[in-house]
């Protein structure tokens, strides 16, 4: 009984060793093949950058908390000056809705902060400008497109109202379990709310705002912020067009002739 099966042993083996004498060879192959191929690629691959996030601006609000902030890195900077000798002159660079705004929501901030403001032109100047960048590139969005389940009927008050009602991402099962909601549902809510998408996605427009304190000829201090806008409100961040003179009233002119 044990002849048949140490013959079977014997022949396995072999083939293994066989088997094993072709495998570098076509390893070797296989690494030439691909050396070959890459030896045509003169252009570096394409890699995404590590996963970060980036706010996005869709409230009055929104501009309130960024001119607190810039407020607060202008006060700190110039914390050492002598107590109101040098008055600082807020500027914008353009007349759009978003300038018009800041400009109004900074002061306050700075005199909150007992910085001396000046209404006219002085040595020290903080400009602030601002720099639509639209992306016309069609990229897929990278969080996935949310299950019918999300967007139908109850899903969506769900969804909406987790951060306040479910923040503790542990009890998610339990809720999903009590709501009568599959396991495929809460996932896909926790993926949305955690990837941003419960913030409305990334979009492919986005806003840079620099505030730059110059005195003369040089610049003291300077911040830049970036915010993705939603596209419809581009038109917040860019000037106003002048108004457009109406066409000029046709003058008709009137010839005597002698009969």
């Amino acid at each position: 009984m044990l002849r048949p099966l140490a013959r079977a042993a014997l022949v396995n083996m072999r083939r293994m060793s066989s088997l094993s004498h072709r495998i570098p060879a076509a390893a070797a192959l296989l690494a030439a093949a691909l050396l070959a191929g890459c030896g045509t690629l003169d252009v570096p691959r394409a890699d995404n950058y590590p996963a970060t996030g980036q706010k996005k601006a869709r409230a009055v609000h929104h501009w309130d908390v960024l001119a607190g902030d810039v407020a607060g890195r202008v006060a700190e900077k110039i914390a050492l000056w002598p107590q109101g000798e040098h008055p600082i002159y807020v500027t914008v660079a353009d007349n759009s809705s978003f300038n018009q705004g800041f400009l109004k929501l900074l002061r306050v901030h700075l005199l909150n902060r007992g910085v001396v403001v000046s209404a006219v032109p002085t040595d020290v100047q903080l400009e602030v400008q601002t720099q639509i960048v639209q992306h016309e590139a069609d990229v897929p969005r990278n969080f996935p497109i949310p299950m019918a389940g999300t967007v139908l009927g109850t899903g969506v008050g769900v969804w909406r109202d987790w951060k306040v009602h479910y923040s503790n991402r542990t009890l998610l099962p339990g809720v999903a379990t009590a709501l009568g909601i599959g396991a495929g549902v809460a996932l896909d809510m926790a993926h949305l709310y955690s990837q941003g998408a419960a913030a409305g996605g990334p979009t492919r427009t986005e806003v840079l705002i620099t505030s730059s304190l110059k005195a003369h000829d040089r610049y003291l201090a300077g911040s830049a912020d970036l915010y993705y806008i939603e596209r419809a409100d581009a038109v917040l961040y860019q000037p106003e067009l002048p108004p457009v003179a109406p066409p000029p009233t046709p003058v008709k002119t009137w010839r005597v002739v002698s009969p």
